[in-house]
């Protein structure tokens, strides 16, 4: 009966099972209660934690992620709908390996748990291996107008591939690793991180879909690394059309209009409704020529 009110899962992948035992990681709870590294989340954040690792005679560095309870509306939903609600852990790691089938490069993750209460999440963590190489942004921010542009092109075709796919998840600037300085395409250059949001299946995406998720990752894009250049958006732009793939120029042509209409009205409303873009908005209505609720 308690097992049908409590229950815990645990997992650890064989090659990082005997090094998680020497730190003092046996246990769920051990996961739970661990706080001998580094901070690295921002505030207000589910914290996320260094770990180093003796793997194979090698230090190596991992992130460990806790997660918090559901919010009541997850679980409401689920009930309504009569099905058990999807945890934030197994939602993560579903979400990674769709798109790790689908060959989108994702962080690879060796160990994860979770504990729920009734059927719904009540605390969990994942453990992910590091990436190594440089954030988007930071790569952006050094590098030469025409690199940026190509650095946009191969990320308009990242997430072209992921709604041609039907990959519904967000990826913004923040959620990338460059890990090689070779811009044939985004599967050489990216490994996409922090997968907590987005649909762990395959959905069909309309135009109006895309272009609204577009326009929000332009807003996020741009309230990190600033407003960036036309030229840049049109490399992302075409990057994505690209590959979408969509046969006939005419057809593209038509896809393409409607597609940047919904992206550029999407990133106007949020502009205009969200009060931390504020600082944002002049700038995007005179660089970009688009009004925010209809105002010149």
């Amino acid at each position: 009966m308690l097992s049908e009110i409590f229950s815990k899962i645990f997992h650890a992948n064989a090659k990082v099972r005997s090094a998680l035992i020497e730190v003092g990681l046996r246990e769920f709870q051990d996961f739970m209660t661990y706080s001998e590294s580094f901070l690295v989340s921002r505030p207000l954040k589910l914290p996320v934690r260094t770990l180093y690792l003796s793997i194979d005679g090698q230090r190596r560095k991992y992130f460990l992620k806790k997660k918090g309870p559901q919010s009541l509306r997850v679980v409401l939903q689920a009930w309504f709908r009569f099905q058990r609600s999807l945890s934030s852990t197994a939602r993560e790691l579903m979400l990674l390996e769709l798109m790790r089938q689908e060959g989108i490069p994702v962080m690879s993750p060796v160990a994860w748990g979770e504990q729920r209460i009734l059927g719904c999440l009540f605390n969990g963590f994942i453990i992910v291996e590091e990436v190594a190489g440089k954030e988007f942004v930071d790569v952006y921010r050094g590098a030469s107008l025409r690199i940026r542009r190509r650095l946009f092109f191969l990320y308009g075709g990242l997430m072209g591939a992921l709604h041609r796919k039907g990959i519904d998840s967000k990826v913004c600037p923040q959620d990338l690793i460059c890990v090689s300085d070779d811009y044939t395409n985004f599967q050489n250059c990216f490994v996409v991180i922090d997968r907590e949001r987005g649909q762990p299946n395959v959905v069909e995406l309309s135009t109006e879909q895309c272009g609204s998720r577009l326009g929000d990752i332009w807003v996020k894009g741009m309230s990190r690394i600033g407003l960036g250049e036309r030229s840049e958006l049109l490399a992302f732009l075409s990057g994505y059309l690209t590959e979408v793939g969509r046969e006939g120029v005419c057809e593209r042509g038509v896809r393409g209009v409607n597609l940047v209409e919904r992206a550029s009205r999407r990133a106007a409303e949020v502009l205009y409704r969200e009060n931390r873009f504020m600082r944002l908005r002049k700038g995007f209505q005179m660089h970009y020529g688009i009004s925010l609720k209809g105002r010149a």
